[in-house]
């Protein structure tokens, strides 16, 4: 069994990993609306992200014990009175738990509902690039191979 690492060779790897990926935090722009529309007549290909981080907060909003926690968009009367919900639960409701969860304490304040629902994204997004390097690491045996191959993956 070769000798264990120590030092900077053994946590440089993965404090050089956290540094770069501290960068999506402190260079991300304005968190707190939605991307802005290009109305040049091109096909839009950032509306889609407005639509799904919309529906996403809708589907979080909605989500509680009062709906029987159904995920869904909207709700609306029908001719004969009864309550009739637009479902929408193509995905396992965990996500949206986790939304529900980072968004609960705002009240009505959407601003702040968007961006925490993007940090709550961000962290994600480091949890799993710092789980795949972890995973790496111990399929590579190097910390630094594993370092360069999360940096290239994510």
């Amino acid at each position: 069994m070769p000798p264990r690492p120590e030092g900077f060779a053994r946590h440089g790897p993965m404090l050089l990993l956290w540094l770069a990926l501290s960068t999506v935090f402190v260079f991300g722009g304005d968190r707190g609306s939605f991307y802005r529309f290009d109305f040049d007549g091109s096909d839009g290909w950032n509306r889609p992200h407005n639509w799904d981080s919309a529906k996403v907060l809708a589907l979080a909003e909605n989500l509680s014990f009062e709906h029987d926690l159904r995920l869904f968009l909207r709700r609306h009367l029908a001719g004969d009175g009864s309550v009739v919900y637009d479902m929408y639960s193509r995905f396992p409701v965990g996500g949206f738990v986790l939304v529900k969860l980072a968004i609960l304490p705002f009240g009505d304040a959407l601003t702040a509902k968007i961006h925490a629902a993007r940090m709550l994204m961000l962290v994600l997004f480091c949890s799993a690039a710092t789980l795949a390097f972890l995973a790496l690491g111990r399929l590579a045996g190097n910390r630094w191979i594993a370092l360069a191959a999360t940096a290239v993956a994510f």
